[in-house]
């Protein structure tokens, strides 16, 4: 007899519930499905748009191969503005960036370069690009600039990279006592074919140092 009162009890509970609130049920159950409706077609969306990206980032390539600069400056910007958030727009401005600073357009060559670390949802592409920009600050002498760069955390397989570039920022600032260490923590990380080149490069700041004493 209890169990039945109990079963009563939750069948007029949920009768209650209901009443209160079966239409607002109902309204979240079709939400609910049009919601994955929606992700379903947001999913179908992304991946044609990476398709076409996909597309049009191996037309350029192409035209790469066939050294036809200006198809390859046009096609870039089109991905660049038409894909912005796939990882083919952040190569393509790699790419165009690249293709300036063979131009020794060191304007067009920055620009791309910030486009790719505003854009870039691949860390790795971004860590890139920020990379090349450090390089390009210290030829420069914006060492300002090259320095909050520096400061930016990277993935390890960059580690080296990074530290060979703290190196040249210190040789820049006549500082080759930290230079010699910087190249040293780059020499620690470094692939085996790398240590020679980076230990030139300490042994040169070395002798730098020296010869201003």
């Amino acid at each position: 007899m209890a169990e039945n009162e109990t079963e009563e009890q939750q069948v007029d509970a949920l009768k209650k519930w209901w009443k209160q609130n079966g239409s607002a049920a109902v309204v979240g159950v079709v939400l609910g499905i049009g919601s994955l409706v929606g992700w379903k077609s947001w999913g179908a969306y992304q991946e044609q748009q990476y398709m076409m990206a996909s597309d049009r980032y191996d037309v350029m390539q192409q035209s790469v191969v066939a050294q036809d600069i200006d198809a390859v400056v046009l096609q870039a910007e089109q991905l660049k503005k038409e894909f912005p958030s796939t990882p083919y727009a952040a190569l393509a401005g790699l790419m165009l960036a690249k293709v300036h600073a063979e131009n020794v357009e060191h304007e067009k060559t920055v620009e791309n370069l910030q486009w790719v670390i505003d854009n870039a949802q691949q860390d790795t592409i971004q860590s890139v690009a920020k990379l090349r920009l450090i390089r390009i600050y210290i030829a420069q002498e914006q060492l300002e600039l090259a320095q909050a760069l520096l400061n930016h955390d990277f993935p390890f397989a960059y580690a080296s990279l990074k530290e060979e570039l703290r190196g040249d920022w210190h040789v820049s600032r006549g500082e080759y006592e930290e230079a010699r260490a910087a190249y040293d923590s780059a020499i620690a990380t470094a692939e085996e074919s790398d240590i020679s080149y980076l230990e030139m490069k300490r042994d040169n700041a070395m002798a730098t140092q020296q010869s201003n004493v």
